[in-house]
């Protein structure tokens, strides 16, 4: 490459990696399709449907070149699916004359038109019920379940009663609107193909128009879908995850989720989404990662994309969907993106020019380009911040230690699922791509792909947990992760280019991204930002040695094969579920316990313990009218008491500082 790169700082933007790599890096195991509060999609008028449905039409047919044509149609010179020639605004200016047969006049007979009056009235009775039934069929499923949602959940739940009135106007507008518009775009093809039947004009005719309206009616289906597994009673796995992610928001938000009369609580932070008062619904399906238009979903309800597989493993599962959740937080939360990238940048050059961190070497190289290992080390690090903030902030600070085992041994099992862990040579990446993108001003402006190697990660969470009093547990990742990655150990993490053709590669010491991982958690942790009200994200989400005594009596019973939740420990929240689960999971395979065994014990129990939690949260005493929240400070007494009350499962067990913290969180 010829020309200069730069190291450019923006925000990258978000991009998919390219399936033709074998890059196998985590996947997102949940995806939040936000409702962003609008009464409705920016529908299409009918007269706008009918033209985007005839002009789709015409461009498949002159794509194809020639028309389907069955052996009857072939024999009688019809079309299956006709040749159109629709005017170019798509107004209706041609309607098929129906005949309407001439009157007798005859006094003598008696009989008048009634006859025919009642004949022709019947027939188009009979008409518009055709395509009612058409629309029935496309829209009667989803308005079911969300007539379930209204007198179930609604009456039950009063929160949600909002996004279910959103989500049947939606409904009722798009069904309206195909109904309206099917018989018009039928009626232009009728006029233009009068040799063609009917009934094959009405299937191209309810082809193409499933085809324009599909977009809109398969984001909706996402919340009708999670309305009705819900009633299913069938899956208590999405009403876990429901309850642990709005748990994981209301602690980061850091106030009441609601006021004294169920109303929605305070609002500190500026966000574009997601909103204190908000509801999350969740379903199964085959879209986690999903990509939606701009326009989504009934007002201030967020659904959940869960993975089918992870079904039997939901609870198992918890500790990554904090990972996920932070996503949506880093994105959603006006100007932390920006402000954290500019602090990252900042943290790493100071600690490399004040000499706080020693590089192995002053440059590196990349094609025939020479550039300073602290400015590539700065570049690298604000493309993949996305990921290394959610690892920290969402991983470690929602659930702990727990977050180490459950990052490199669900890693470990995605990368070997076709050969299995025994018959995979490194369970951690260690390497990953690189493109290129151009700047206004012409030069090549290197882009890192968004997910660090595996190896590097573990690096960084270790950091994380080291900064936050856990040094035990990070010194265990570090042995880990070298398990995981084995022999040899990389000295070099390796960034390949994405082009094929290219041999361009950048290689970053190991040595240097680990001397900066520390400079990289406290930087994320304990910087003081404006957008949060200037507190750091480790002062919203504190996890300490106090939360961890939690998790660690949580972990005893579910090793135990009990279920219980203590009731005298304070404030237990979901998040502490997803933590022990996996630590539990992790004990009992080190106690020799097989693995299957293990993970479907955890997994029934967790689930009842986050029931139970979620009954106690419900039920829990609202403050009146002007009462401050109630803080829990524990005693040194009664941290002792907890503490000493059970170890962690395996090296799992809590070992750090920071008594003695609020426990209104």
């Amino acid at each position: 490459m010829g020309k200069k790169i730069s190291l450019d700082l923006s925000l990258p933007e978000k991009r998919t990696e390219d399936t033709r790599f074998e890059s196998r890096c985590c996947r997102s195991n949940m995806v939040i399709c936000p409702g962003y509060g609008k009464e409705n999609f920016d529908f299409p008028t009918v007269q706008e449907a009918v033209k985007a449905s005839l002009a789709r039409l015409k461009a498949k047919t002159a794509k194809s070149g020639k028309t389907d044509q069955s052996e009857d149609s072939k024999r009688s010179g019809q079309h299956r699916f006709p040749i159109l020639h629709p005017t170019a605004d798509g107004k209706l200016t041609t309607e098929p004359k129906g005949v309407i047969p001439q009157l007798p006049r005859s006094k003598e007979s008696g009989v008048d038109a009634t006859l025919f009056a009642a004949a022709e009235g019947l027939r188009l009775m009979m008409d518009d019920g055709k395509y009612t039934a058409i629309v029935a069929e496309r829209f009667d499923d989803h308005k079911d379940k969300v007539q379930w949602a209204k007198g179930t959940l609604g009456l039950s739940q009063p929160k949600y009663m909002p996004a279910i009135a959103s989500l049947e106007q939606q409904l009722d507008h798009l069904s309206a609107l195909y109904l309206e518009t099917l018989p018009r775009v039928l009626s232009v093809l009728a006029a233009q193909n009068p040799d063609v039947p009917e009934h094959q004009l009405l299937e191209a005719a309810i082809d193409t128009l499933d085809q324009e309206l599909s977009q809109i009616l398969s984001v909706l289906r996402i919340w009708t879908d999670a309305f009705g597994q819900l009633r299913s009673g069938n899956y208590r796995q999405l009403e876990a995850v429901v309850f642990a992610v709005e748990q994981a928001f209301h602690l980061f938000e850091g106030e009441e989720p609601a006021g004294p009369c169920g109303e929605p609580g305070t609002e500190r932070l500026k966000t574009s989404k997601f909103h204190v008062g908000n509801v999350f619904v969740a379903r199964f399906s085959d879209q986690g990662p999903a990509t939606l238009p701009a326009s989504r979903g009934p007002i201030g309800a967020h659904a959940i994309e869960v993975p089918h597989d992870e079904a039997n493993i939901i609870t198992l599962m918890l500790a990554l969907y904090m990972h996920e959740f932070r996503h949506d937080i880093f994105a959603d939360v006006e100007g932390l993106a920006e402000e954290l990238m500019v602090v990252l940048a900042t943290a790493i050059r100071d600690a490399v020019d004040k000499g706080e961190v020693k590089l192995s070497t002053e440059h590196a190289t990349i094609g025939r380009n020479k550039v300073l290992m602290r400015d590539l080390l700065v570049k690298m690090f604000a493309d993949t911040i996305g990921e290394v903030d959610a690892d920290i902030s969402g991983g470690v600070l929602l659930t702990g230690p727990a977050y180490l085992y459950n990052m490199l041994s669900t890693f470990s099992a995605f990368n070997s699922k076709n050969r299995g862990v025994f018959n995979t040579r490194r369970l951690l990446r260690t390497g990953s791509y690189f493109g290129f993108r151009e700047t206004s001003s012409g030069q090549a402006t290197i882009q890192f792909w968004p997910h660090p190697p595996d190896y590097i990660r573990a690096h960084i969470v270790a950091a994380a947990l080291d900064e936050i009093g856990f040094g035990r547990e990070a010194n265990q990742c570090r042995l880990l992760a070298d398990q995981g990655t084995g022999e040899p150990l990389p000295t070099v993490v390796t960034w390949r280019d994405e082009d094929r053709k290219s041999k361009r590669v950048i290689k970053i010491p190991v040595a240097d991204i680990q001397a900066l991982a520390p400079v990289v958690a406290r930087a994320l942790i304990r910087t003081k930002l404006k957008c949060l009200g200037d507190l750091s994200t480790g002062e919203l989400l504190n996890w300490n040695q106090y939360r961890q005594s939690k998790v660690d009596r949580l972990v005893e019973n579910l090793m135990a094969g009990s279920a219980e939740v203590p009731e005298n420990m304070g404030d237990i929240h979901a998040t502490y579920v997803a933590a022990a689960s996996t630590l539990a999971y992790w004990g009992l395979v080190k106690s020799g316990v097989p693995a299957r065994q293990a993970a479907v014990n955890v997994d029934r129990n967790a689930l009842s313990m986050i029931a139970t939690i979620r009954q106690r949260f419900e039920n829990r005493p609202r403050p009146v009218q002007g009462q401050a929240p109630r803080i829990i400070i524990p005693t040194a007494e009664e941290v002792e008491q907890i503490t000493g009350a059970g170890k962690g499962a395996g090296e799992g067990e809590a070992a750090g500082s920071g008594e003695g913290a609020t426990d209104n969180k």
